[in-house]
């Protein structure tokens, strides 16, 4: 009953629920408009709720200043509150007070509209936690952080405190730049946790023996530290975090995306700053991990840090779209599976694979890598070492030309992504890959596509299914390209659409679909264009034939004569003149 107009107030009777008191799951979020007056305690109708007591999962709105009121006690069999369409503003310890201590999961998301006062105890009514969700809850991360009291040595899987805090809080008490403490983390460090989101907080900063100082960090198997303002390591946390990498002995995901270097920022505020307290360093990645995300990331440009991979890994996914400068990456062993670079050059990964020529990368990323200088530096070698790869995305190249046998080695190639480039025309080496499924060509400079294209694809659909995104492309409704508009209302191939734009020989923009169903009117001047050019080449090709057979019929004239010419040559040359009284001329194939 979710994302309707079903008022909380008035629309819940008490005989509601009666005919399905044996309901286990209840979804009716989304239902309730924002409220003017955000000091008004809500009663909640308990009374149609009560009987549900079977319920196990309950999906409500949370209005500012909730009383749930003493029917929700009668739940007790519920294991999951969700709460969406938030507007709270006080989180206080009688909140929760009347609900089942069963519950295991809570989510209560994207509270914005207000900073949401919080009291330490709010959470104690719910002692079995496994997952705890306040993602863009707006009640700053020490506050949320503070809420976690009840669950000191406890073990929880999940813990999503992301985007808690948010420059539209900042104040002097709760700052936005946030620099972590051991104090700020007392509650946290000693929970064992599986899954610790800390996203989008503003930290910037730890100080010694909090961040990364676990009780259990064994437990921990992602972390994600995305879009904070923290320095990659250096020589300040080197130390702290190579030993917390150390323990780690299941993390499995690392996102350290979209953080920002500090000192990068203040130096372009005082060009005196000196670099030298902020040396490079190094980090030796935990064995467990599989997925590395440090996209969009500012690090120093004088002393980038170093990623130490060591030989032993289970690194299979790595992002570094979008560093600003080149992120020193130390691989001994490689094992990665997908390989994502968009927005830095293709040499970073050109060279990083030169070393590797055996590996068993399946996805590769590069859009917007200067992949046209690639082409033109490297021709067919510039995929020479990824002959392993199922899916690759060349988007925003400006990729205007392939070298022929480019894709020759890339037999395993089943999605290939072409979108924003300046291809005037679907390659046609691709014929030679039998194993595409999809082919993404949106937005180019196509005008048409090929037979040997079309074959191809149709073809390749018949064997195991073809999908092929042509949107974007100027295609010509000329007499040339009636085939194409057949073949786009005919063809099995799944495509993006039948309603591309279609340019006539007038400037006039219409649906393929039109052209189609009006091909005789549209393209009647075909037929008579077609003779035009039929009967030039006709005749032209019985002038040739005629001349060929009066050369061959006067064929030995015409050898005689050139003889003779030869003949006076030479006499001239040698001064010698001779006469003959008998010519004899036989062919080559009669015996004497």
């Amino acid at each position: 009953m979710s994302h309707n107009s079903i008022d909380l107030s008035y629309a819940y009777s008490a005989e509601l629920f009666f005919s399905i008191q044996n309901l286990k799951k209840l979804d009716i979020r989304s239902n309730m408009l924002r409220p003017y007056n955000y000091d008004k305690e809500f009663n909640y109708p308990d009374h149609a709720f009560g009987v549900l007591r079977e319920l196990t999962f309950l999906g409500i709105d949370m209005m500012p200043v909730p009383n749930f009121g003493r029917g929700f006690i009668q739940i007790t069999n519920l294991r999951e509150l969700h709460f969406e369409s938030c507007y709270l503003v006080r989180l206080s310890n009688e909140t929760f007070q009347t609900f089942s201590s069963s519950v295991e999961e809570l989510s209560l998301r994207n509270c914005q509209l207000h900073f949401v006062i919080t009291e330490v105890g709010a959470l104690c009514p719910f002692p079995h936690f496994r997952s705890l969700d306040f993602f863009g809850t707006f009640m700053h991360l020490t506050r949320a952080l503070q809420l976690l009291n009840p669950y000191n040595n406890a073990s929880i899987t999940t813990i999503n405190l992301g985007h808690v805090s948010d420059l539209s809080i900042d104040s002097d008490e709760f700052p936005y730049a946030l620099t972590i403490t051991s104090d700020i983390m007392k509650n946290l460090k000693t929970i064992c946790i599986e899954n610790l989101d800390l996203s989008q907080n503003g930290i910037v900063d730890y100080r010694r023996g909090s961040l990364f100082s676990f009780d259990h960090p064994e437990c921990l198997q992602h972390l994600s530290l995305k879009g904070n303002r923290l320095s990659l390591p250096n020589r300040k946390h080197q130390k702290e975090l190579n030993s917390f990498f150390g323990k780690t002995l299941r993390l499995k995901s690392l996102d350290y995306s979209y953080n920002v270097v500090n000192f990068i920022i203040k130096n372009s505020l005082n060009s005196n700053l000196n670099f030298t307290s902020s040396d490079g360093s190094y980090v030796i990645l935990p064995k467990s991990v599989e997925k590395l995300d440090i996209s969009f990331t500012i690090v120093n440009p004088l002393h980038p840090p170093l990623f130490i991979v060591p030989s032993i890994n289970n690194l299979t996914h790595l992002d570094i779209s979008y560093t600003t400068t080149t992120v020193g990456m130390y691989f001994m062993t490689l094992r990665l599976e997908t390989y994502i670079s968009a927005g830095t050059r293709y040499t970073l990964a050109w060279n990083e694979l030169h070393l590797f020529p055996k590996n068993n990368i399946k996805t590769i990323v590069l859009k917007n890598a200067a992949l046209n200088d690639g082409i033109d530096n490297k021709g067919n070698n510039l995929f020479t070492n990824v002959q392993s790869v199922e899916t690759l995305d060349i988007s925003e190249n400006n990729i205007w030309y392939f070298s022929d046998d480019i894709f020759k080695l890339m037999q395993n190639l089943s999605n290939l992504y072409l979108t924003n480039n300046l291809l005037q025309s679907i390659p046609e080496q691709l014929n030679t890959l039998t194993k595409i499924k999809m082919l993404d060509v949106r937005n180019n400079l196509i005008t048409s596509v090929s037979s040997t294209i079309r074959n191809w694809a149709d073809k390749m659909h018949e064997i195991h299914g073809m999908t092929l995104y042509l949107d974007g492309n100027a295609f010509e409704c000329t007499c040339d390209n009636v085939d194409l508009i057949r073949w786009i209302q005919a063809t099995k191939v799944n495509l993006d659409s039948q309603s591309y734009k279609c340019k006539l020989l007038n400037g006039t923009i219409i649906d393929p679909r039109i052209a189609y169903n009006s091909i005789s009117e549209l393209f009647v001047d075909c037929k008579s264009t077609m003779w035009l050019t039929f009967v030039p080449t006709l005749l032209s090709t019985f002038v040739t034939l005629s001349l060929l057979l009066v050369v061959y019929s006067k064929r030995w004239k015409i050898i005689f004569f050139t003889y003779g010419i030869i003949r006076r040559v030479v006499e001239r040359k040698v001064h010698k003149s001779y006469q003959y009284d008998v010519y004899i001329s036989y062919e080559g194939e009669i015996a004497i």
